[in-house]
Formats: structure tokens, sequence, C-alpha cells
């Protein structure tokens, strides 16, 4: 079992002050912060300055996927079981098309869910302080540091508007 991260743990009230917060503390070359917040907010995660979601490459191979499984199983379903027809060609890739495009949407999005499930760490036991209020209507903002760091760290939080701070 992991033990819990030490730092410290502002509650902010308005996204305005914890999005300035954010800036000092990424001015100052911290970028292991961690925000809590009730909804997705894109102000945010443009301050936090994120990685774009590699969950978007998992749709596109799924989607790769299904569009050569559909062509390839019917192609070779067609080979397998000739069924001449008026002399027109056994494999047709213009009839294969609409299996093509349901395979693609149906393997894009079974790998979309397997790339959510994997990248969101929702098993994943919590090692950083937590406050319920973060649900409810309240942002936070965690900055792990070391016992020396909490009273200039504390004090950063408070003068960027923090409600509550709490160290440990």
């Amino acid at each position: 079992m992991k033990a819990t991260v030490s730092g410290v743990l502002g509650i902010f009230s308005h996204m305005d002050v914890l999005i300035e917060a954010i800036t000092k503390f990424r001015g100052e070359g911290r970028t292991d912060i961690t925000v809590y917040t009730p909804t997705p907010r894109h102000e945010l995660a443009h301050a936090m300055e994120e990685k774009v979601s590699p969950v978007r490459l998992w749709t596109l191979i799924g989607g790769l996927t299904g569009c050569t499984t559909g062509y390839l199983f019917t192609s070779f379903v067609s080979l397998d079981w000739i069924l001449p027809t008026s002399g027109k060609a056994v494999v047709s890739l213009q009839a294969y098309t609409v299996i093509a495009f349901e395979l693609t949407i149906l393997f894009g999005s079974i790998f979309t869910i397997m790339g959510i499930i994997n990248h969101a760490r929702m098993f994943r036991k919590r090692t950083l302080p937590y406050d319920d209020r973060f649900t409810e209507d309240k942002f936070g903002i965690f900055v792990p540091c070391g016992e020396g760091d909490y009273d200039s760290v504390s004090s950063t939080m408070r003068d960027r508007g923090a409600e509550e701070v709490s160290c440990g």
C-alpha cells in the first residue's frame, strides 16, 4: 500500500483565482501539481498545459482495424464460396463498403472504450489528499512539496485567493 504524498492542498471557490494560482506555480517550474474540479473546464486544461489525450489514437487504430477486417472478411468469404452471378466479379469492393463501414464504427467504439479504461486510471488507489467538496462546487489544487516548502506554497495559495489551505 502506498503512503499518501505530502504537500499542500488549497481549496478555491472561483475558477479565475485557481487559474492564477496554477499560472504562478507553473511559472515557478512546478509541473507535478494536481487540480480538482466539479466539472471539466477547458480553461483549466489550457492553464495546466495538458497533452492531447492518447485515446484518439486507440480510436484510429480500432477504426482502421474494423475497416480492414470488413473488406478482408467479405473478400475471403466470397473467394471461399464462389457464387458467379451474370459474369460479375467475384470480389466486389463496392458491395462490401457497407460492411466495412459498420465494422469501422464497431471496432472504433470498442477500442475507444478500451483506451478510456486504460488511460483513465480509474482503478488505482488514491494517494493524494482529497476533499469531498470538489464534487459539489469547490475547486482544489494540490502541490506536492517537502516540509520546508509548506510555508512558501501555503502563502502563495493564500495570496492567490485560497479559502482553505492544509498541509500534510
